[in-house]
Formats: C-alpha cells, structure tokens, sequence
C-alpha cells in the first residue's frame, strides 16, 4: 500500500510537505536587492521574521521561513568562485495582506532594496516540472558511483566527481526555477 511503508533512514531523501497557500487569493511581493545590502541586513531581516511567528523550515537548497498563513522565501544568487552573495530576492507571499508585508517593505526601504508585487508562478508552483528536468539531467550528469568503483577509479576522484555533480546541480535547479517563475 501506497503511503503505510515503514520509514527508511536509510532513504536518500524525505519528502516534507508543508501546507501550501491556496493558489488562487495568493499575493506574492518580491524584495530585490544586491548581495551586499542583503549581508549588511540580514540580522534585522532575520529579527523582523521572528517578531512576525515565522520559523526557519527550509534548506541550505531552498531557504524558506514559515508561519500557518505567510512564508518568505530567498533565492540567493551566488558567485561560487569568489565565494560572494551577488543578489538577493525575498520573495513573501500569503493570502492577503499582512502587517509583516508592511514591516517587510518598510525594512525594505530603509535597506535600499526594490519591492514589487509579483505576479509570476511560485517557486512551489513549479516544483514539479523541476524536479521531472532534474531527473532527466541526472540521468545523464550524475556519476555512476558503482560503476566508476568497477572501473578501479580512486574514492577520492570519485567523491570529487560526486561533489562537482551536485554543485552543478544545484546551479541547474536555480536555472530552472528562474526560467519558470520569470
């Protein structure tokens, strides 16, 4: 039966499915701004969310914090190189208006940063489609560990490849949502 499996902690990844926001009488705002605007306020950022209810419930992969009616998601577009923040979105999204949203653009404000509503589909408006593409990318990008092993490759080299894999595949993940949700 579907769904009464015993969990596995050996599984490679478990699935946690947050109550969504109904799709229709979702209003999504967008807080755009430069890395280092966001370095310098992100400890003030961070307190606003706690002040609101919101709790952090993402990943290092998909940051997200969260209350029962509103979540604010980041997407952090990285210079992996020179290990810097180039920008940062905010993106808030809820039911309705909120006075987090007021407290948000007002923060928003005083960082420097740009505020629009946004009208694109959600990140988790697409999730799916993005996780079907990266299942075909994986088919082709991810190294066969079992098989390089067979071959006599060193652990080393492959643990390298692993590595190399998944940053490429975080950076394919961020190009797809971006292409989605543009």
């Amino acid at each position: 039966m579907k769904g009464s499996e015993p969990f596995d902690a050996r599984s490679p990844r478990e699935t946690v499915n947050y109550a969504g926001l109904r799709a229709w009488g979702r209003m999504r705002f967008r807080f755009e701004m430069g890395g280092e605007v966001y370095s310098k306020n992100k400890d003030s950022f961070k307190r606003l969310l706690a002040k609101h209810g919101l709790r952090w419930r993402g990943s290092l992969d998909r940051p997200f914090w969260a209350s029962a009616g509103e979540r604010v998601t980041a997407v952090f577009d990285r210079d992996e190189k020179q290990d810097l923040l180039r920008s940062a979105a905010l993106i808030w999204e809820s039911a309705g208006k909120s006075r987090l949203l007021e407290d948000l653009k007002a923060w928003a404000w005083e960082a420097g940063a740009k505020a629009v509503e946004d009208r694109s589909p959600s990140a988790e408006d697409v999730t799916d489609e993005v996780e079907q593409a990266l299942r075909y990318w994986d088919i082709v990008w991810k190294p066969n560990e079992d098989w390089l092993k067979a071959q006599g490759r060193p652990r080393a080299w492959i643990e390298a490849d692993v590595k190399r894999w998944k940053q490429q595949r975080q950076e394919r993940r961020r190009e797809l949502v971006g292409q989605a949700t543009d």
